[in-house]
């Protein structure tokens, strides 16, 4: 069955509702510029586990894992986890960016790398309103992620471009494309 979005229309090829969120961040992440390697829709395998990542971006200033989320209406972020104004997913996706961060972490481990790591929860509905933030992640609207990725200051060493470009090709071959559209 697929999810239809608020005007009743199924997303772009018949893909579902949250899908368009994911489109729209790799369509973004297109431009972010040749010094960054990005991959979206992959299925990374390490350490005996295994998780579905939206978006990996690789950088000299660190690896950046991106949950897109096309929620509309209030998401406030509260002590006691994650409320929304609007019904729909009721699940606090910051879980899902401990699991994604464990099995890089494992991936890394596994490979003696130790690169900055951070997680992002990024909100691609234009007409979703953040109130307050994830204790432990990033949490933004999409038209802020290229700036936060561009201008984030790691605590770790920068990566050379030979480090980027050997972090990628040790998550290609730890992972598969996943089984959404052709990104």
């Amino acid at each position: 069955m697929k999810r239809k979005s608020k005007s009743g229309k199924g997303g772009k090829g018949g893909n579902h509702y949250g899908d368009e969120g994911e489109q729209n961040t790799a369509h973004q992440l297109k431009f972010i510029g040749s010094e960054y390697r990005v991959l979206n829709s992959r299925y990374v395998h390490a350490g005996g586990g295994a998780q579905e990542f939206d978006h990996i971006v690789i950088g000299p200033n660190g690896v950046f894992h991106i949950d897109s989320k096309h929620w509309s209406g209030d998401i406030e972020f509260t002590s006691q986890g994650l409320e929304r104004s609007k019904d729909g997913h009721k699940g606090d996706p910051t879980a899902q960016l401990y699991r994604h961060e464990h099995v890089l972490k494992e991936l890394f481990r596994s490979a003696k790398l130790n690169p900055e790591l951070v997680g992002v929860l990024c909100f691609t509905h234009p007409s979703s309103n953040i109130i307050g933030k994830s204790p432990a992640f990033t949490t933004l609207k999409l038209d802020r992620l290229a700036h936060f990725i561009k201008t984030y200051k790691p605590k770790k060493p920068q990566l050379t471009a030979s480090e980027v470009a050997a972090i990628e090709g040790l998550i290609k071959e730890n992972s598969r494309s996943s089984k959404r559209s052709n990104r």
